[in-house]
């Protein structure tokens, strides 16, 4: 009843108005559907119900009706696709071409109780990537699927050179993972891709355990995903930053991290500095670090590492006061077997303080010598206030940019070290 009283009302109460007019034909068409259907329900429960002899006819052309509804798909087995684990980009060796171009197919093992990683690698020399990607569906049977795909591996050359068409492309690109991990690749991006641990369940799979957080917890390894150096690489006041793995034929090697400007690689880190970028980035966690007392070399395990900065205006200029804070324990003693007092905690302290003090604010010394930005001091002023967004400005006060570095190290005490 109270259906066919609103379709009465619907059906004789039209505006003038063409917009309401619209809206009223809706409302109606949507209610007498309803009432369509709720005919069509208690018809079919009645002749379930009492109709026993029409009952199989009735059900019969309900799943007649309810398939029609279905929609069709096609599917390609899972033995005529092959899952790319990684891309690789290098300059290619042909001086008419511009990219040479890698992915690393794995190849499935048959007994899943036996780790062993087999792949094969697709390389084409062309003059962009897409073509690349193109030409290697006629090096194999299969279709190559990206989904999988959880690293892109930049060749040394490549990123001294220009990486933004690269960055580009990729995120364009629907079927390649916005998360997947960038690094730099040294000597070149065949050399990492076409490492082979001695066990791995998938074949690519070293890379992201380097990079995932939840299993490599190193303090040199400073991971970026597709979108965070894209981000970057369009965004005012930070630069790209990027991992360095480095091969040697027998292992691979991920302890230091390149900087770059919004197009090319600008300087690598050390080991060292690279620890002390994560620490003024992200923080370090189970670190070691050495520290030299009179004689005695005490190896102090840096249990959790926190910085944090401001910026401040100081005589017309800006000053980035950094407070590092440290909680670590004595390790390690070498050269001496004498035991560690109390009364040496204060100066082991102090000693601590000043070394970290001393090597951050030559970091950020040497970082901006170069003129780049990787950790975002002029995202962070131009972000504070309306009138700072003057991107000019920035860069004429970053010249003059002072830094001022406060540690302050707890030792909880000597470990195992008595």
């Amino acid at each position: 009843m109270v259906i066919n009283f609103l379709l009465y009302l619907f059906n004789y109460s039209y505006s003038t108005s063409n917009k309401r007019n619209r809206f009223s034909k809706i409302f109606y068409f949507v209610f007498q559907f309803k009432c369509y259907l709720k005919l069509l329900i208690n018809h079919f429960v009645i002749v379930c119900v009492y109709k026993k002899k029409e009952r199989y006819l009735s059900l019969s052309f309900f799943m007649i009706g309810a398939t029609l509804l279905l929609s069709g798909c096609t599917f390609k087995d899972i033995d005529k696709r092959a899952f790319v684990t990684s891309i690789g980009i290098d300059q290619s060796e042909d001086p008419q071409k511009k990219y040479k171009v890698m992915i690393k197919v794995a190849i499935p093992n048959g007994d899943p109780k036996i780790p062993k990683s087999e792949f094969l690698i697709l390389t084409a020399n062309t003059d962009s990537i897409s073509e690349g990607l193109n030409l290697m569906k006629s090096q194999i049977d299969k279709e190559l699927v990206y989904g999988h795909s959880s690293a892109i591996v930049i060749g040394e050359k490549l990123a001294k050179s220009n990486i933004q068409p690269l960055l580009e492309f990729f995120v364009r690109r629907p079927d390649i993972q916005m998360t997947s991990y960038l690094s730099v690749a040294k000597p070149n991006a065949f050399e990492v891709l076409n490492f082979k641990p001695i066990q791995e369940q998938v074949s690519g799979g070293v890379l992201k355990s380097y990079f995932d957080f939840s299993r490599t917890e190193s303090p040199y390894i400073d991971s970026v995903c597709l979108f965070d150096a894209y981000r970057r690489e369009t965004e005012d006041g930070i630069d790209i930053v990027m991992p360095i793995i480095e091969s040697n034929k027998k292992d691979l090697l991920v302890d230091r991290i390149a900087l770059f400007d919004k197009s090319k690689m600008i300087m690598d880190l050390s080991p060292s500095e690279s620890e002390t970028y994560r620490l003024l980035t992200t923080g370090i966690y189970d670190e070691s670090l050495k520290v030299k007392n009179k004689k005695v070399m005490f190896v102090m395990n840096l249990e959790k590492g926190k910085a944090n900065y401001k910026l401040k205006h100081q005589n017309k200029n800006i000053v980035a006061n950094y407070t590092i804070k440290v909680r670590a324990v004595i390790e390690e003693k070498i050269d001496d077997l004498d035991s560690i007092k109390e009364s040496d905690i204060p100066k082991l302290n102090k000693q601590l303080e000043d070394k970290i003090s001393a090597e951050t604010k030559a970091l950020l010394i040497k970082i901006k010598e170069k003129d780049i930005d990787p950790i975002g001091f002029g995202l962070r002023y131009l972000s504070r206030n309306s009138e700072n967004r003057n991107l000019s400005l920035w860069n004429k006060k970053y010249d003059s940019l002072a830094f001022k570095i406060k540690s302050e190290v707890k030792i909880k005490g000597t470990g195992l070290i008595k």
